[in-house]
């Protein structure tokens, strides 16, 4: 019974880590601007190679510019436009659209989910024993 519990609380704790940070981001960041990628990074090994890439924007004539995170998407492309939410009150926080955020906060929802599941599961176990 005991493993029931921490299986549920695992993925319940997994998937809010994953996600919740991704939906305040998202909830945040309601401009939007283009940007240019300025660097791009490729991991080290072999196969599917992660990248990341450096990029700069403008909002209300200043220049800012931030780094993404590691990904496998392998969407950027050096000097080419892209596609930034950023944060009204506070420009300096931005994400780069189309860079596997919501397929992350999707994921992280699902393993969420499915630790509630996994808990409701043990409410009916103790209920039955």
């Amino acid at each position: 019974m005991i493993a029931v519990w921490i299986v549920g609380f695992l993925f319940l704790t997994v998937g809010l880590l994953v996600c919740v940070p991704r939906y305040v981001r998202f909830a945040k960041c309601k401009g939007r601007t283009k940007g240019v990628m300025t660097r791009v990074q490729s991991g080290s090994g072999t196969g599917n190679q992660p990248t990341r890439a450096t990029y700069e924007y403008v909002v209300d004539g200043t220049r800012y510019v931030k780094s993404t995170g590691w990904t496998g998407n392998g969407i950027f492309r050096l000097g080419g436009e892209c596609d930034v939410c950023y944060n009204v009150r506070k420009p300096r926080q931005s994400y780069l659209k189309w860079t596997g955020q919501i397929m992350n906060c999707v994921i992280g929802t699902i393993f969420a989910l499915a630790g509630l599941g996994v808990l409701g599961c043990g409410l009916l176990l103790m209920q039955i024993l």
